[in-house]
């Protein structure tokens, strides 16, 4: 296996990696909207980052989109996004990296089965243009930007028709279906052999996930641009006191039983760390961070 941390492309990212003895890097590449940065900007960065890569020793693991909405409101696939997964798949593929990290938002005009049969469709053209690029796909089980393709439930009907088709499993986010013990042990157990590459990312949670209404007032405001202050005004006076994202280690997930599913699998990819909490910043989130990686490799025993 091999250990690294999800960075934003910029230069000084290969030596802060190779300072926290990781192997590895992955670059956000989501639309500008869900907190990455215009396309043209990561590819003009490109060589720059290639240089500091060699340099230093650490890989580019994967590039990921993990909120693209990529169907109209017929299904058909809009070629201004799709223009944009070709570019930062170009973009990855250029650095090196091994995976390009896919999702497809749910289409509300559409039924759950035409949802199903245009994400395959986009599925599969994805697939093929990395697999041109010599990368692989896999899908987040994440729900920024509406992806659905998440839950056993998705996987049944999608993987089976998108040949090359895995998952990126991150645990936490089982906690958004699975309730404050999360549904991460059974879908490994079930799933863990589509497992193609994986995010470590601590979570506590009380009682059900309010996600799912963060990402709707989210969208809201992205749809509705005049209110966005005020619901930002709004969502920063709310007490937070049912969800963070801890360092990996001291948070409720079994991390021993999961690396046993892993185990169980034969899984040797990659393993991205995600620092994801606005508690863990500074200092604090430096020592938290260092702790993790030392939880981790731990956990490594076959390295």
């Amino acid at each position: 296996m091999k250990l690294g941390i999800i960075m934003q492309p910029e230069s000084g990212c290969f030596e802060r990696a190779k300072e926290l003895g990781l192997d590895f890097v992955e670059f956000d590449c989501n639309p500008v909207e869900y907190f990455g940065r215009p396309v043209e900007e990561l590819w003009n960065s490109r060589e720059t980052l290639k240089e500091e890569s060699r340099r230093t020793g650490v890989e580019v693991g994967a590039v990921g989109r993990w909120a693209s909405c990529i169907l109209d409101r017929t299904g058909a696939v809009i070629q201004e996004e799709w223009t944009a997964v070709k570019s930062v798949i170009d973009f990855g593929a250029y650095l090196g990296a091994k995976y390009y990290l896919c999702s497809v938002a749910y289409v509300e005009e559409l039924s759950y089965y035409q949802n199903i049969t245009a994400a395959i469709k986009v599925l599969n053209q994805i697939v093929a243009y990395a697999k041109e690029k010599g990368m692989e796909c896999a899908i987040v089980n994440c729900m920024m930007g509406g992806n659905y393709i998440r839950t056993p439930e998705q996987w049944k009907l999608v993987l089976s028709e998108v040949p090359g088709l895995g998952i990126k499993y991150d645990p936490s986010h089982s906690f958004v279906h699975g309730g404050q013990k999360g549904a991460y042990l059974e879908e490994g157990l079930e799933w863990g052999d589509h497992f193609k590459y994986c995010h470590i990312k601590g979570v506590i949670q009380r009682g059900e996930s309010q996600e799912p209404d963060m990402w709707k007032n989210y969208s809201f405001m992205e749809r509705h641009p005049e209110l966005k202050e005020e619901f930002l005004a709004q969502m920063m006076h709310q007490k937070n006191n049912w969800y963070d994202n801890p360092p990996a280690g001291i948070d409720v997930i079994n991390w021993r039983a999961f690396f046993a599913i892993l185990y169980k699998y034969g899984y040797d990819g990659y393993l991205a760390i995600e620092p994801h909490s606005q508690t863990w910043q500074g200092e604090k989130g430096d020592k938290g961070l260092r702790y993790t990686i030392k939880y981790i490799r731990e956990l490594m025993i076959l390295d």
